[in-house]
């Protein structure tokens, strides 16, 4: 090209052809490109299915924060048509389609009159939503870019004008897609072998997933799973004066938080009161019967708390039995034992596992079980000996959201309660409860370390299960000073923050 480039004749096109080949570039190094690649590599037709297939990657190595290095260009509208009588039915330049109920699209105007444009909140009732509705007229504008749809009202009043951006409406073209598409055959599911076990778990493209809207999703709140080495690699720590002193520093903590579930502050003054400040550094704190704060020491009456005590405190999440867990927890050492001088027989070595790779990990090599562990109700209850009442709430142990997304975990050996079963669900239920239990316990996924005097750790509650192990309350003086937040107050200050480093 080089050559081409020296005479003038071919200046131009030399620039064409590295222009080309620039984009093709891009294209290659794409997801779709690689996708693209790896099927005809293989053999296998580039079908809609295959490509889905390809790009299932493992959840415990996913980067949260990736970018593609292509992007297609932003979607028209190519046509609009009444496919039935409460339904439009939209194709896009890239020959998508999409099916919109009226009603739906009536609920979803934007407008200022039916949404209100400071706090985002609906002006408009979906209950009073004529769900016969149907438009008008509508029209394509802006050089194909915009959808304007015309309501009908009440008597004496005009008709309704709702904008729509083919952009917008682009992004739920895999969820509201016409019938015949979602007949399509998906891919041949292939039973778990004791092989297939061992391998990382895999997660395939969702409908939803395309959905950007911020009323409806995150899109910056993908998470990292990890297990034991992947941690240690890269220990997600924050230095005390970094984040109480500094926006990158909170901003890291927030983002250790969001997206490993766990944050090991370093370095925090060993004063009583300190885990108030680095809470309200990031957000409220929620009280609870424990009071504002609590503290996790050795107490000999034979009533207290069994994390009071010296024995061995296995995997659990915390407060599973109230109305709704705190979703995070922070832990800050005061004392501990330096297990340098009193040897590794000291004891009360804290370990952390994270729930998700657990339920990842069920999900895609045992779905059987997985089914059965996110869609059994489980009472947790627990008698609070002190105020002499009992607390009790039901959850499934692995919770997911509307889009079967992995959302909370609720595992407790300590107040979970034996599942009120029929008879012949009973032995499904047990062996699903142990290989799950069994999967947390292994080494393998163990971030375990022995807390010292000024760490402070933050944790998801509803994600990370934590314990320590045994110690000799007559030979360590062990004392940390907790407290409860709710999950959401961190997200979305994490979210506002990498959206203002974004304009």
């Amino acid at each position: 090209l080089q050559c081409i480039a020296d005479h003038p004749i071919h200046e131009k096109l030399a620039e064409r052809t590295l222009a080309t080949m620039e984009v093709c570039r891009k294209i290659l190094l794409s997801r779709t490109g690689r996708q693209i690649i790896q099927c005809r590599s293989s053999g296998v037709p580039t079908t809609k299915a295959t490509v889905a297939a390809r790009s299932a990657r493992s959840m415990s190595t996913v980067l949260a924060e990736e970018h593609e290095e292509f992007s297609l260009p932003p979607p028209k509208i190519k046509d609009v048509y009444k496919s039935s009588e409460n339904t439009l039915c939209v194709t896009f330049s890239d020959n998508s389609k999409c099916q919109f109920s009226s009603t739906w699209l009536r609920d979803s105007c934007r407008c200022q009159a039916c949404v209100h444009p400071p706090t985002q909140e609906k002006q408009l009732n979906s209950a009073q939503i004529d769900p016969k509705i149907q438009p008008l007229s509508w029209d394509v504008e802006n050089n194909a870019q915009l959808l304007e749809v015309f309501w009908p009202q009440s008597a004496r009043r005009p008709p309704h004008a709702s904008t729509y951006s083919a952009e917008w409406l682009h992004q739920f073209s895999q969820l509201f897609q016409p019938k015949e598409r979602e007949a399509e055959p998906s891919p041949i599911k292939v039973a778990a072998t004791p092989a297939a076990s061992a391998a990382e778990p895999m997660a395939l493209p969702q409908p939803h997933d395309d959905i950007k809207d911020e009323a409806y999703t995150n899109k910056k709140s993908s998470v990292i799973l990890w297990n034991r080495d992947e941690i240690e690699e890269n220990p997600p720590e924050v230095e005390y004066e970094d984040f109480m002193g500094t926006r990158a520093g909170l901003k890291k903590m927030l983002k250790n938080v969001c997206k490993y579930g766990i944050s090991v502050l370093k370095g925090v003054p060993l004063h009583e009161l300190e885990v108030i400040s680095v809470a309200r550094r990031m957000g409220y704190i929620r009280e609870t019967g424990y009071g504002l704060t609590f503290d996790v020491r050795y107490n000999a009456d034979p009533k207290t708390h069994l994390s009071y005590t010296g024995v061995t405190f296995s995997h659990h999440t915390d407060l599973a039995y109230r109305e709704r867990a705190p979703g995070v927890q922070l832990l800050h050492c005061l004392k501990a034992a330096d297990p340098a001088t009193c040897g590794q027989e000291a004891g009360g070595k804290s370990f952390f596992v994270d729930g998700f790779y657990a339920a990842q990990w069920l999900r895609y090599n045992y779905p059987e079980h997985f089914k059965i562990l996110s869609t059994t109700p489980v009472i947790f209850s627990f008698l609070d000996a002190e105020r002499d009442r009992w607390f009790r709430e039901s959850w499934p142990v692995i919770s997911v959201d509307y889009m079967g997304k992995l959302k909370d975990i609720h595992f407790s050996p300590f107040s979970m309660r034996p599942p009120l079963l029929p008879q012949d669900k009973v032995a499904a239920y047990y062996e699903a409860l142990r290989l799950f239990a069994q999967r947390i316990e292994q080494s393998t996924l163990q971030y375990s370390f022995y807390l010292s005097p000024s760490d402070l750790v933050v944790l998801n509650n509803r994600r990370i299960l934590h314990g320590r192990t045994s110690y000799d309350p007559t030979k360590v003086d062990r004392h940390l000073k907790g407290c409860y937040m709710d999950l959401d107050e961190l997200k979305s200050l994490y979210e506002k923050m990498r959206k203002d480093d974004t304009l």
